[in-house]
């Protein structure tokens, strides 16, 4: 399960990127008979005939979800999932200390970063590559790619990775294109209605964020890897024989010897912020529907 750190900075949601929005891939579980198995009607009518629910439904979106058909009322509910789960930030880390040390010129703030993790620091932008798909702020590209781990998910069966997401976000009534964007000119689904299927797309995952990495195991789409150390093992001995996609030749295997790579989950430890005081939650100022 993808953590949900800093989720609204996605452009694309799911392993494979079949939602186009966070409240899309909101929607997607309720659905889904793997997961909630549910379906429009029944969750309209839980709101409607609940008096809680359907209190709180009006004072959010401004009417009743009588007067709402049952998919607007189920992506009503996506959309409120959504406006949490935006709100779930990570906190600084010891690496924001030291960037922002270093950036204003104190050396003595700067002095009190591991001296581990500056080393780690330099083998990620450095032999190790890892800031060419971990990048930006949030330590993502937010795109997809094929890294040299299996991608079967059963024997005969191969997850489509991305090809399969990209057909899915076609195909689904929640997507950015369709009627319940409440964007009216559309201009938020241009990559929606601009990305391509590929060939290559086929086993490719999306990139996770390496924010509270150390605290987010196991790791790989299926949950293959069960420690940073495994993590950083596959890369430094990746076989290139199985990127399978065709823009991947930035991967290459590298030496890494057992310090470098101690140093290396050093710094991808100090990427993690242990939740002191992560959110405080503000006083519940919602309507009194009791």
């Amino acid at each position: 399960t993808p953590h949900l750190t800093n989720v609204r900075l996605n452009r694309w949601f799911g392993w494979d990127g079949a939602a186009d929005s966070l409240w899309a891939q909101s929607v997607l579980p309720m659905l889904d008979p793997r997961e909630l198995g549910t379906d429009a009607k029944q969750i309209a009518s839980l709101v409607r005939n609940d008096r809680e629910l359907d209190c709180r439904y009006r004072s959010a979106f401004g009417v009743a979800p009588a007067v709402r058909d049952d998919e607007s009322v189920l992506v009503d509910l996506g959309k409120a999932l959504a406006a949490f789960m935006e709100t779930l930030g990570s906190g600084r880390t010891p690496f924001d200390d030291f960037r922002d040390a270093l950036a204003r010129g104190d050396q003595v703030a700067a002095a009190r970063y591991p001296i581990a993790a500056q080393r780690g620091l330099k083998i990620f932008v450095g032999k190790g590559g890892c800031n060419v798909c971990h990048t930006g702020p949030n330590f993502t590209n937010g795109e997809f790619h094929a890294i040299g781990v299996k991608f079967f998910a059963e024997p005969g069966r191969v997850d489509s990775g991305r090809y399969g997401g990209v057909n899915k976000r076609r195909a689904s009534p929640f997507n950015l294109l369709g009627r319940h964007n409440d964007d009216v000119s559309r201009s938020s689904a241009t990559s929606t209605r601009h990305v391509m299927l590929e060939q290559r797309n086929f086993g490719e995952f999306r990139t996770p964020s390496l924010r509270n990495a150390a605290v987010t195991a196991p790791y790989m789409h299926d949950g293959q890897l069960g420690s940073l150390r495994e993590v950083i093992r596959h890369y430094a001995a990746v076989n290139v024989e199985r990127l399978h996609g065709d823009g991947e030749s930035i991967l290459r295997p590298f030496a890494l010897s057992d310090a470098e790579a101690n140093d290396l989950v050093v710094f991808l430890e100090s990427l993690t912020n242990y939740f002191d005081n992560w959110w405080a939650a503000p006083p519940f100022a919602g309507p009194q529907c009791r």
